[in-house]
């Protein structure tokens, strides 16, 4: 009998995150690195910093959330 068994391959990845948790209303800035859609970041007013820091080093601009 053959058993329909897929295996997850290659490494799971499970850091614990860098930064604590916010609340999506919370989210202000997007920084959208330009062909890497899985980069894109959310930040807060607080962490407005390390937005443009993240955007200056991914040749992105910080976006403001909820404007348009």
């Amino acid at each position: 009998m053959t058993e329909n068994i897929e295996t997850a391959g290659g490494i799971s990845d499970r850091r614990a995150p860098k930064r604590a948790r916010a609340d999506l209303s919370d989210l202000t800035l997007i920084v959208r690195p330009p062909g890497r859609p899985q980069q894109t970041r959310a930040f807060t007013d607080a962490e407005h910093a390390e937005a443009h820091a993240y955007a200056s080093e991914n040749g992105a601009t910080v976006d403001v959330l909820g404007t348009g």
